[in-house]
């Protein structure tokens, strides 16, 4: 079986799922996994190839560009990947791709670079970026992306449109048993929010809109799973309101009680959004496509990729940053209660045909394929 490298800063973030189930799903490749530091590896086993950390946490963004601590974090991962074996390189996020790049010249390996969110949205506003990745489209033979619109925001950066693919996100949809939502119930709705408590998320539009509706007399329960820099704000902002009994805030949690917590909820709010920095999703948040797979009716924004993720014309989408229309289109799905289990169903086909992790695997190892053929070419 070849073995393909996978380098990140850290295998693997509760956060980041999405690369644990990535790699966890080949089938005709085996992952060498290298990352400087690990977390959660007993949640997260990696049965299916081998894991190595080189041990050095960063105290400081930035630091691991310092020549002799990015020198000898790749020399020990280069020896590694040669014990190993490996015949291609797949970097996490454009800045260890960036990071990683000195990798493919000493192993002399095709390399690719999976382009997930902030690595093209907020870092390249800053001059230091922009050069490390005109370097990066140069030198990488592939970039993956997984929608059309972060595509064509790479390709707006420098990076060769013959390049790059797309390679949408995987999720275990076997795992994530299907539930008809109810279409009726006498308890107020109750929504989940899922992610990191930052700006791009936009947990205060849902709360500010979930305010909105209780003044018109729609109560909602919310829960939030998740933590960030924005939790003590929007801890204050649901103080100020006296909503403490509406709003549920749970902290990170691991994937199955996730996935209970998607049990039990009636439908999911994603009202992601372009932060002041300029910070986007890129693609889309996994959350929606999970809850997608649960059966939860979703609502969202028109932001980055999620019109790509959802069935084509979902209505329930708002303009992002926009409380006011977040609260119209929770509204319109209450309203529209009775054709729950009808749009449960479409959205559990949709992430079944195309965001399956049989799916995504095959569409992945094909890229390796390409990579492999090329070289060998």
């Amino acid at each position: 079986m070849i073995s393909v490298g996978h380098f990140h800063y850290c295998f693997f973030e509760r956060s980041e799922t999405f690369i644990y189930h990535q790699l966890s799903s080949l089938k005709r490749f085996r992952p060498v996994a290298i990352s400087l530091i690990s977390r959660n590896l007993d949640e997260f086993p990696l049965s299916n190839g081998v894991h190595y950390d080189v041990g050095l946490e960063l105290s400081r963004p930035g630091l691991q560009f310092i020549e002799p601590f990015r020198y000898g974090s790749l020399k020990l991962a280069a020896e590694l990947f040669k014990r190993e074996g490996v015949a291609l390189i797949h970097a996490h996020f454009g800045t260890w791709g960036a990071y990683a790049t000195p990798l493919k010249r000493s192993l002399r390996v095709p390399m690719v670079v999976t382009f997930y969110g902030q690595d093209m949205s907020l870092l390249p506003k800053k001059t230091m970026w922009r050069n490390r990745f005109q370097k990066l489209w140069r030198k990488i033979d592939l970039f993956l992306v997984e929608g059309p619109h972060m595509m064509a925001e790479l390709i707006k950066l420098g990076a060769p449109r013959e390049k790059i693919a797309l390679q949408r996100i995987g999720v275990p949809v076997s795992r994530i048993g299907f539930r008809p939502p109810a279409t009726k119930s006498t308890r107020p709705p109750t929504a989940l929010w899922v992610g990191r408590i930052i700006e791009k998320k936009g947990l205060m539009d849902a709360l500010k809109a979930l305010e909105s509706l209780k003044r018109e007399g729609i109560k909602i329960q919310l829960r939030i799973i998740g933590d960030g820099h924005e939790k003590r704000k929007a801890q204050g902002f649901v103080k100020e309101k006296g909503s403490e009994e509406d709003v549920t805030f749970l902290g990170f949690l691991d994937y199955e009680t996730y996935l209970a917590e998607l049990e039990q909820a009636d439908f999911f709010l994603a009202p992601s959004k372009t932060s002041s920095k300029g910070e986007t999703e890129g693609g889309a948040p996994t959350t929606i496509l999970e809850a997608q797979a649960r059966g939860l009716p979703v609502v969202a924004t028109r932001h980055a990729d999620i019109p790509f993720v959802l069935p084509e014309g979902y209505p329930y989408l708002a303009h992002e940053a926009d409380p006011r229309d977040l609260a119209r289109v929770i509204k319109l799905l209450l309203d529209d209660r009775k054709r729950w289990i009808q749009i449960a169903r479409k959205n559990r086909k949709h992430v079944e045909r195309f965001h399956d992790l049989k799916v995504t695997t095959q569409s992945l190892e094909k890229h390796y394929d390409r990579l492999l053929t090329e070289r060998i070419r």
